[in-house]
């Protein structure tokens, strides 16, 4: 998170905050399956079978297949988008697609898909993991903490021995923006249930717009991207 600027920080922690609405949305809709924590769903998908829970066990590993569908989604667009229009457009491309998803994922709401609305979902956040690469990896981890908390707790101790304190307080602000935005998808779907579908697609179409204004403005006064 160091060599981003202080932009690009806030919009990786609002994507933070996005996939844990989302997962909060998805968990108490689905009593217990997630829409961004494959982890969970792995061992969910592992003791539905034990348990002979079939539907559970198809479930979680619908998510997750439609997670890997997302992640494999935002790569190419990420890959194809560098090929074609340079590597400066790609997180702004991977931000249109995730953008889109989540409407459609709306609109499939208002039609009345809820089940095709929540499933959509996990593709969006799956797509989400390219908006941060380097070189081909993901640079920051916006819908998964469990990496971040090592990294923080890494970094707090090499602040000890000539390491900046920033290099561990921003991994932990990550991890805080996920379960702020957690609390804030569990709150919105106890009182509104799945209507919190839509405040979450307008929200994450005006990061989209704003990253885009940003960075066009940067690129109409020659600053780098």
């Amino acid at each position: 998170m160091l060599h981003y600027r202080p932009g690009e920080r806030a919009l990786a922690m609002s994507l933070a905050a996005v996939a844990g609405y989302v997962d909060s949305i998805g968990f108490m809709f689905y009593g217990g399956v997630f829409l961004s924590f494959m982890s969970g769903n792995s061992t969910r998908f592992a003791v539905s079978f034990v348990e002979g829970d079939a539907e559970l066990m198809l479930l979680a590993g619908q998510c997750i297949g439609l997670f890997m569908a997302g992640v494999i989604l935002g790569a190419f667009v990420q890959r194809f988008s560098t090929f074609k229009l340079g590597k400066y457009r790609a997180r702004e491309a991977v931000m249109i697609l995730v953008a889109t998803l989540f409407s459609i994922s709306a609109l499939l709401l208002a039609v009345g898909l809820e089940w095709a609305c929540l499933l959509l979902l996990s593709l969006g956040i799956g797509a989400m993991n390219s908006v941060f690469e380097r070189d081909g990896e993901v640079s920051v981890a916006v819908t998964y903490v469990t990496g971040t908390l090592v990294k923080a707790g890494q970094r707090f101790v090499d602040s000890f021995f000539g390491g900046r304190t920033a290099a561990w307080v921003y991994p932990l602000l990550m991890a805080l923006c996920l379960s702020a935005g957690a609390v804030v998808g569990a709150v919105a779907y106890v009182n509104i249930e799945l209507l919190a579908v839509y405040p979450l697609a307008a929200f994450v179409v005006a990061l989209a717009v704003g990253n885009q204004v940003v960075r066009e403005r940067r690129r109409r006064r020659g600053l780098p991207l």
